[in-house]
């Protein structure tokens, strides 16, 4: 499951070079898989397109966390596009917000669209999330496949914007530095600041460091999933489940006794998947521990 490719040079521990171009048969093999035109002239239509697409692949942290456990070594740890999409093509599987991003710039730059990465402040600490930006016909788009935002967002320094995404609504404000701006997200009932990200592009070597950087994050230490469903989020933490409707109602779950099953029918996860994970987390936990 999910074994490296000796011969592959993206899989070696040298470090890898974080060029989308290198990546253009998985891009190309995604966008067929969806039928999204490749000769299509690029169009916000298209953007929303591809994310709609990209929905389908879903947040998660159980390859990243398995992957990790098994090569120990962090450059090799990193899961590029070519196996991201064959995890999700075999097992139903995604990604964190750097793997994710990163297969999504590839997709989106096959497409003809100029983009870069950018890093986005959360609760969590600074750098602990990153997403995409648009360059498209002197207008700016917020794209965030980690927080699985199913539209392009515009980025206006002059207004607030809202967008309704599948889950919920979503703002994006002006921040008070220039070139920052806060994203909120939002229910019927409910505004809640999720991150703040500065409109400037990261390099490549930094987005690399902030990727190492964060096997060595809490979020490692459980596993974590996110879909989005029809007018509703589900948000797997532990033994925790949340069903979000777009309305501010909350379900509240004890998956204790029935995490594998209940990720097996919501994602396609097979179990065993699962309790490779867990075993993973739980070597780690006694690791860290000493």
């Amino acid at each position: 499951m999910m074994e490296m490719q000796t011969d592959n040079a993206q899989s070696s521990t040298a470090t890898p070079i974080l060029e989308p171009s290198h990546f253009v048969q998985p891009a190309r093999s995604f966008l067929s898989h969806f039928g999204i035109d490749l000769a299509q002239r690029p169009g916000i239509d298209s953007l929303t397109a591809v994310l709609k697409a990209f929905m389908q692949i879903p947040y998660e942290n159980l390859s990243k966390i398995i992957k990790f456990g098994r090569e120990h070594q962090d450059v090799a740890s990193l899961r590029m596009p070519d196996e991201v999409w064959e995890d999700f093509r075999q097992y139903r599987l995604g990604g964190t917000c750097f793997s994710l991003t990163f297969f999504l710039r590839s997709i989106v730059e096959t497409l003809g669209f100029a983009c870069y990465p950018v890093m986005a402040h959360m609760k969590a600490g600074p750098n602990h999330h990153c997403a995409l930006v648009v360059d498209f016909e002197g207008a700016h788009y917020l794209l965030d496949p980690g927080y699985v935002l199913d539209v392009p967002i515009r980025i206006d320094g002059g207004q607030r914007r809202q967008y309704r995404s599948a889950h919920a609504g979503v703002e994006l404000r002006n921040a008070d530095t220039a070139l920052q701006y806060h994203l909120y997200t939002f229910t019927h009932e409910k505004m809640q600041w999720r991150y703040t990200f500065a409109d400037v592009q990261v390099s490549g070597a930094d987005f690399l460091q902030h990727w190492l950087n964060s096997f060595s994050w809490n979020g490692m230490n459980g596993l974590c999933l996110t879909k989005s469903r029809q007018d509703s989020l589900i948000f797997i933490h532990k033994h925790f489940m949340r069903e979000t409707g777009i309305a501010g109602s909350k379900k509240n779950y004890n998956l204790k006794q029935n995490r594998e099953q209940m990720i097996k029918e919501i994602f396609g996860i097979p179990a065993e998947i699962v309790e490779a994970a867990e075993a993973a987390v739980q070597d780690r936990l006694r690791k860290l521990r000493g």
